[in-house]
Order: structure tokens, then C-alpha cells, then sequence
């Protein structure tokens, strides 16, 4: 038996329930959208991180008083000849005095204040993923050169972010599940209601022979059509604030290594979003419209 197309658009309309009903698809789907795309942005970001600092050392070589027996320029050309003649070593890089005073400007407010303090120089090391070259042992070997000299580890701190990182998509994790739990029971108790303002017009069409399944898919349609537009709508506030909020924040995240291709994987993953979303109300539509006309004469 044929349907009339709008069946149910009374009930979802002047029962107010079509509203709802889109602004709960719409908000849910901003969260998990937000949430997914922070995520994904966020694992990327670190395992490129990750692979770029964890065979990179840094040295230090603090500057010297003018009573010194050597000079910096020397110190620093011991160390670095030193460290190229070290197996594993595969870069050897020290840095400019501008390129310091660039490093350590965000923490001073008075750049002439910078410029007066003796700055170290900084040696950037890039090594080989060698397991045995340890920065314990590059350490021990540039005792020997210049005693004061220090080596940074960018490893460590690499895997406290690392760990830092697993934490934060748990949680993200947690974040989309507890989203679509709450879409699931939100969607159940809004068909509820309108199935219940509908419950004449549904004994009237049992009377005249039609069937669960029919009513059903006729319903899901409709809840299809107006979770699509909500989700859509959710989606693309949530993608807006995304772009303003890493926008304000690029000085802090600086995302410049993520190539297209990374960029392109975040947007695809963030779309399944909506589309997920929308599924899924389509499917708890169905299945609780199925569930209480079963029970109607």
C-alpha cells in the first residue's frame, strides 16, 4: 500500500519534535566532529614530530668570560669537528647567534635585554637511528673537548608527549562514543513521541492492511531527510571553528610539516562524521519505530 508522503510531518512539525530532533543530530555531530578532527589532527602531528625529533640532538656549549684560556669560536670548532668524526653522526650544524636570540625571544619581552646576555651556542645533531649511539655516550665523549658542553635528548621529551598524546585520544575516543550513545537514546525517545502522536493514524492503516515494514520505512525516510540537514549543518559549524581555532593558534601548533596528503586523510576522516550520523539515526529510527508498532492493534 502506498503511504502519503508526509505521514509523520504533522507530528515532527507541530509537536515541535522535528526540531529536536535536528538539533540533537546537529550538535552531536558538531562534538564528535570537533573531537575526531582534533584527534586525528593531533596523532599525525605527533608521529611526524616524533620522527623528526628522535634522531635530533641538540648541544650546548655556554658561552665563555673574556678570562677564558679558550675562545668560543674554538670550543665550538672542537666540539663540532669531534662530533663529524663520530660514526652515526649523519649532520653537524651550529647554530648563528640570530638564530639563538630567535629561539629565545618569545620568553624575553625586551629584545636589548636579550642581546646583553651571554648566549650558549646551540649545535644541531641529527644522528642515525643506531641504537647505540646513545646521547649519554656523545656526552661522555665531549668531556674530553670542552667539559661543560651539554646534550639534550629530544627523545625524552618526545616520548613524554608521545605518552601525553595516548592519553588525549582515549579521551577523544571516549568523547565520540559517549556522543553517539547519547544520538542513540536521544533519537529512541523523540520517535517515541511522535510515533505516539501518530498512534491512531497507525491502528487505522493496520486496519486497512498495512504493514510494519512499510510504516517503518516510510518513517525512516522521513527521519533520514531531516538528520542529513542537521548533520550536515553540524558539520560544517564544527569544520569552521576548527579553522578559526588552529588559525588563532598556529604560533603554539605549528602544523606546517603535515602535507596534503595528511591533510587530505583528517578530511576524510572527519566527514565520515556526518555521514556516520546520519546512519546511525536512520538506523535507530527504524529499529525503534519497528519495536513500538508492534505493539498497536
Amino acid at each position: 500500500m502506498s503511504l502519503p508522503r508526509h505521514l509523520f510531518t504533522p507530528a515532527f512539525r507541530h509537536q515541535h519534535l522535528g526540531g529536536s530532533f535536528a538539533a540533537i543530530v546537529g550538535i552531536m555531530v558538531f562534538i564528535a566532529t570537533f573531537a575526531t578532527a582534533a584527534e586525528a589532527i593531533l596523532l599525525t602531528a605527533s608521529y611526524l614530530w616524533g620522527q623528526t625529533a628522535e634522531d635530533r640532538l641538540t648541544i650546548e656549549i655556554p658561552a665563555v668570560g673574556d678570562e677564558a684560556t679558550m675562545s668560543q669560536a674554538e670550543r665550538v670548532k672542537q666540539v663540532t669537528s669531534l662530533l663529524r668524526a663520530m660514526p652515526g653522526i649523519e649532520n653537524v650544524e651550529a647554530l648563528s647567534n640570530k638564530d639563538v636570540e630567535r629561539l629565545l625571544s618569545p620568553w624575553f619581552s625586551k629584545p636589548e635585554l636579550l642581546r646583553a646576555l651571554p648566549l650558549p651556542t646551540l649545535i644541531d645533531v641529527e644522528r642515525s637511528s643506531d641504537p647505540n649511539l646513545t646521547a649519554e655516550k656523545i656526552q661522555a665523549a665531549l668531556r674530553n673537548v670542552v667539559s661543560d658542553a651539554r646534550v639534550n635528548d629530544h627523545g625524552t621529551w618526545v616520548q613524554d608527549a608521545w605518552r601525553l598524546v595516548q592519553g588525549l585520544t582515549v579521551l577523544g575516543g571516549l568523547t565520540i562514543f559517549l556522543t553517539a550513545l547519547t544520538l542513540i537514546i536521544s533519537v529512541s525517545l523523540i520517535c517515541r513521541a511522535v510515533i505516539a502522536a501518530e498512534r491512531e493514524t497507525i491502528s487505522l492503516l493496520h486496519l486497512m492492511g498495512t504493514e510494519n515494514i512499510d510504516i517503518a520505512n516510510h518513517f525512516q525516510t522521513q527521519a533520514t531527510r531531516i538528520a542529513s540537514r542537521a548533520s550536515i549543518i553540524g558539520f560544517l559549524v564544527a569544520l569552521v571553528i576548527t579553522s578559526v581555532l588552529f588559525l588563532s593558534t598556529r604560533q603554539l601548533s605549528d602544523l606546517s610539516a603535515l602535507g596534503w596528503g595528511h591533510w587530505l586523510g583528517v578530511g576524510i576522516v572527519s566527514l565520515l562524521v556526518p555521514f556516520g550520523a546520519t546512519v546511525l539515526a536512520m538506523v535507530t529510527a527504524k529499529i525503534s519505530v519497528m519495536r513500538l508498532i508492534r505493539t498497536f492493534p
